[in-house]
């Protein structure tokens, strides 16, 4: 039998309803006590009482204590609890309740972050995957990741899972690096790991497609902050070779990297030897958007010097129809962006820019920019609308155009005007660009 008010269990297989067994055996008892729970209906409970995850080996029909303030503590305090099974069932219950705001707000506070570190290398795999899981949620918070960077071993402890550990936890581990390498001030504290850049290539190259991808990303966010020590253990090169890649979302990835060191002078100097100008050309024309977007964007460093200018007016039909074209993405903001910044780049070669002025400057000035009714900042559209709406200040949206300044300490997200207007002022450089005469003319 099964009696839900205490929660016990004295038959766990029973051909009939137990509530019908225990109904039986009041009346047989003639007991006067009402109990709510065995009588119609049957759920007299509040449905927040009912978590959306649910825990191993726990009856989800009754809860032992609301999660208020002090059921928190208890679950807190419950991590390092010396049964096995309590203890996942409080690193669950943590991860579930870590979704509602609030409830995140506070376990920081409480300094469940501490305890979830001492957690990352038990000996227990899914401890290890929750623990990350969990980790990667607070991340998303300020006051998270300021408590998360403020132990010294939490970067070793994650290199460790990702360079040793099961693919499923590599994975959890590189989500929650990914999401840590994203605030500027962390990236910082991890590049005083003097080992992260080479483990990270070292991983690139053998691990599963999926774990590949963060790791690109989170490459490049540590490029943005320092170019040399990527360059200096041949980044540049891993990167090209990932080109060859069948996968569209590492080829984008490693485009990204490639695009921060090329930031530096001995970047640019490697993609003019590399001749990567010219490797990019194919990829204008790929049927993957996000490939492209990398692609020009890539091509807005590597055509700064004066070499890859002048190996482009090789190619300089092909190069100015396609760019002009690309252009002519009003859903694309970003892409449009990219494009004008390459073709501004290319017209300082007087052949590139005579082309373009005879053939192709109705185009240029045809080429429409969206108004800030018609666009909200994001590009990407779920079943039921735009993700974000009208969020402009959170720096960690996944899947959605996170609108940024590239130069600069403080790097912000921008609103919409400001980026729309930075468009408009971009199309008229280029028609300035397109107009430029030589001083002597």
């Amino acid at each position: 039998m099964f009696c839900p008010n205490k929660n016990s269990y004295l038959q766990l297989v029973c051909a009939m309803n137990p509530r019908v067994i225990n109904k039986a055996v009041d009346q047989a008892m003639q007991r006067k006590h009402f109990d709510p729970h065995t009588e119609l209906p049957p759920a007299q409970r509040l449905e927040s009482m009912q978590p959306s995850l649910y825990a191993p080996h726990v009856d989800i029909t009754r809860a032992r204590l609301g999660f208020g303030r002090v059921g928190l503590r208890i679950i807190n305090r419950e991590l390092h609890d010396p049964d096995q099974l309590v203890q996942l069932q409080a690193l669950h219950t943590i991860m579930d309740q870590v979704q509602i705001s609030e409830n995140a707000i506070f376990l920081i506070d409480i300094h469940v972050v501490y305890r979830l570190i001492d957690l990352m290398l038990d000996r227990d795999p899914i401890v290890r995957e929750k623990v990350c899981l969990t980790l990667t949620h607070l991340a998303g918070y300020y006051q998270g990741r300021q408590r998360i960077m403020s132990r010294a071993d939490i970067i070793s402890n994650l290199m460790k899972l990702i360079m040793r550990d099961r693919k499923e936890i590599r994975y959890a581990a590189s989500y929650t690096l990914r999401t840590l390498a994203r605030d500027r001030c962390a990236c910082e504290k991890i590049m005083e790991n003097n080992d992260i850049i080479e483990d990270l290539l070292k991983m690139i190259k053998n691990d599963h497609t999926g774990i590949v991808v963060l790791h690109l990303k989170t490459l490049a966010n540590l490029a943005e902050w320092d170019q040399i020590r990527p360059l200096k253990a041949n980044a540049f090169q891993v990167m090209l070779k990932l080109f060859e890649n069948e996968d569209y979302r590492i080829i984008s990835g490693a485009m990204d990297c490639m695009a921060q060191l090329c930031k530096h002078e001995i970047g640019r100097k490697l993609a003019d030897e590399n001749d990567i100008t010219f490797v990019l050309r194919r990829f204008l024309n790929s049927p993957d958007i996000e490939v492209i977007i990398s692609t020009v964007g890539l091509m807005a460093y590597t055509t700064l010097t004066t070499r890859s200018k002048w190996r482009a007016k090789e190619r300089c039909t092909e190069l100015a129809k396609r760019l002009v074209k690309l252009c002519h993405s009003p859903n694309k903001p970003v892409l449009q962006l990219r494009c004008m910044q390459v073709l501004i780049n290319l017209c300082d070669c007087s052949d590139f820019r005579f082309y373009i002025k005879t053939y192709l400057e109705k185009k240029v000035l045809g080429i429409k920019i969206r108004t800030h009714e018609e666009w909200d900042g994001t590009t990407e559209t779920s079943s039921y609308g735009l993700e974000t709406g009208h969020n402009y200040r959170t720096m960690c949206i996944e899947k959605v155009e996170c609108i940024k300044n590239d130069y600069g300490d403080n790097a912000l997200v921008v609103n919409v005007h400001s980026y729309l207007k930075r468009l408009a002022e971009m199309k008229q450089q280029l028609i300035n660009a397109i107009n430029w005469k030589p001083y002597r003319d």
